[in-house]
């Protein structure tokens, strides 16, 4: 569906504000999908974001929480056709917001700034490590298992192999779940890092396999440092798994005292969360890093 509204605006600015006597500003909001394009002049940040509110099926809550400072000053924005996440970073670049996916539609809640923009700790790489699947092999059962009676025939092997580039392509577009999820674990034990960290992203936003998902959020848990961006929208999004939801939660784990953003997921994800596993994990990271 196409969203389309046009906000004019006159320059009626009080107290010898600078600007063009009779001259008109306005803002144009689109939406497809959930794809948001604004075409915004010399208008105030509070009328932009109210405007997208207006003219969208996103929710979005927390605006009384902007720094007056910055939404009152006019501003000349343009983007075209990007996800909600990215387009309300270029808008809000100062503010903690988190972006939650849901059968309602889409919600954005703002957070006033705070200590989110530090680096972070020392100690956040050690632990994102201990999150990665581990790649050493699983030690085999204690128990013996019985010895077949008869010659077992071989099962079939998965062979997925390749070069990066044939890696990210299986992972992507293999219509076997079982081919994409080896692919994408293969991938991040390749040295290329990045392309093992993109192809991740894509999975978590296009594929709905557990499986293939698992394998994707094994990848980036195995990076240094954790790549938060996709790890936030994945677990913001309650349409996916809880359970995978939960783990996507852990791994962002060590950027809870450093990231805002984190910490507005957490906050929203503890108090209203519709899956009550994800509700615990997020409190419990709150509670473990005394986070208000």
């Amino acid at each position: 569906m196409r969203w389309l509204a046009a906000l004019m605006l006159g320059a009626l600015v009080g107290g010898g504000a600078v600007g063009r006597p009779d001259a008109e500003s306005n803002v144009v909001v689109q939406m497809e999908g959930d794809l948001l394009s604004v075409n915004a002049e010399e208008v105030p940040l509070k009328d932009i974001v109210a405007e997208i509110g207006r003219a969208t099926s996103i929710k979005i809550s927390g605006e009384a929480k902007l720094d007056p400072q910055v939404v009152n000053r006019s501003q000349t924005v343009r983007f075209h056709e990007l996800k909600v996440e990215e387009a309300f970073r270029r808008l809000l670049p100062d503010h903690n917001f988190v972006v939650v996916h849901s059968s309602d539609g889409i919600e954005v809640d703002i957070h006033a700034p705070g200590q989110g923009g530090q680096p972070a700790s020392q100690g956040a790489r050690t632990v994102g490590q201990a999150q990665a699947a581990p790649s050493a092999p699983q030690p085999a059962p204690t128990a013996p298992q019985p010895a077949p009676t008869a010659p077992q025939a071989p099962r079939p092997q998965m062979d997925v192999r390749g070069d990066p580039t044939t890696l990210r392509d299986t992972a992507l577009s293999d219509p076997d779940p079982r081919r994409r999820a080896q692919a994408m674990s293969q991938l991040s034990r390749a040295p290329d890092k990045e392309i093992a960290g993109e192809t991740a992203a894509s999975v978590l936003d296009r594929d709905r396999e557990p499986v293939v998902l698992r394998s994707a959020l094994d990848a980036l848990g195995a990076q240094t440092p954790v790549p938060i961006d996709p790890l936030i929208r994945f677990a913001g999004n309650s349409s996916q798994v809880p359970e995978l939801r939960v783990h996507a939660i852990e791994l962002l784990r060590d950027n809870a005292l450093s990231n805002g953003q984190v910490q507005a997921l957490l906050r929203v994800a503890a108090a209203r969360d519709r899956s009550e596993a994800v509700q615990a994990a997020a409190k419990r990271i709150l509670d473990d890093t005394g986070i208000q």
